[in-house]
């Protein structure tokens, strides 16, 4: 496997295979485009030197499809402020041969990042002032089987991949291969950059797609959504490796949806995700986890 996510390249930084997504071979998975845009954000605020704060949202827009290949990356400071900041980057393809007098030469803007820092007013409480899901229910153990997504032979994913080898999963209620909602802890597998120690925001940033597969559900027209953005919402710094996603989809009969997932890591609930959706174009047909689904679908509705 390859050492990480990402890896430095003169000039910015080169996607591995672990980066890949399940709906084509070329094409990276928005948990990957996620976890980069975090960590540019994060290393612009230490930067910065305000480590003090924590982040309390994180909005990507992913513009286009983004193959495995090399990017520049830019972060800058909107508002720096011993109480809040306002941290932007963005992402662009390297598509001409790299100049060092003008790094963005040549390159096409492919995704960008907003992100609010705050810095908590009493410090000293954070580390143990957790909170239970809304519910106020127990948090469920994390199951001592990891899944698969690969393993069964109707399913596609391309591998090495981010959804097979990038993350560990651990269902507890559903799966990435049945649709509504889903109850799932994920951990990431792997570090973010090589080179670089992941930071427990760079785990969860790169983890946040994800409720798109805990949670999904068919469109309208039968079809699949795709996810055009995420949004990260924070109430504290997260603790431990391992994320719980609680996730489900709100769809309209527009072809216009929502997933909408609650997060928890082992101390407790930690915040949101929200990820606006569209049906994607009939020719992407379904990412390789749901072929599965889909074939239960269409057998069914043979046998009625």
């Amino acid at each position: 496997m390859p050492p990480a996510l990402f890896v430095p390249v003169p000039g910015g930084v080169r996607a591995t295979e672990l980066t890949r997504g399940p709906w084509t071979n070329h094409v990276m998975h928005g948990g990957a485009i996620c976890g980069l845009l975090g960590w540019a954000v994060e290393t612009e605020m230490r930067r910065l030197g305000n480590t003090n704060q924590i982040c309390s949202r994180l909005t990507v827009e992913i513009l286009s499809g983004m193959p495995m290949a090399q990017y520049a990356v830019a972060a800058r400071a909107v508002k720096p402020g011993r109480r809040t900041s306002v941290i932007e980057a963005e992402l662009s393809a390297v598509e001409a041969p790299w100049r060092a007098a003008d790094p963005l030469a040549g390159c096409r803007l492919v995704a960008r990042a907003s992100s609010q820092w705050l810095a908590p007013t009493i410090p000293v409480a954070a580390a143990g002032a957790h909170q239970t899901p809304s519910g106020g229910e127990e948090l469920p153990p994390i199951p001592l089987e990891r899944a698969d997504p690969g393993a069964h032979s109707e399913i596609e994913y391309p591998r090495p991949g981010f959804n097979a080898d990038g993350v560990d999963i651990r269902f507890v209620d559903g799966s990435t291969e049945e649709p509504g909602r889903g109850l799932t802890w994920i951990r990431l597998d792997h570090e973010l950059m090589a080179g670089e120690m992941t930071t427990p925001f760079g785990r969860v940033a790169t983890l946040c797609d994800l409720g798109a597969a805990v949670g999904w559900d068919y469109s309208p027209s039968g079809g699949a959504y795709i996810n055009t953005d995420v949004t990260l919402q924070l109430l504290r710094e997260p603790v431990g490796e391992w994320i719980l996603f609680d996730s489900a989809t709100d769809s309209t009969p527009q072809g216009l949806a929502c997933c909408h997932s609650e997060i928890a890591d082992q101390q407790g609930r930690l915040g949101w995700v929200l990820q606006s959706q569209v049906e994607a174009p009939p020719e992407m047909g379904f990412p390789g986890g749901m072929n599965v689904a889909v074939a239960a679908r269409d057998a069914a509705a043979t046998s009625d």
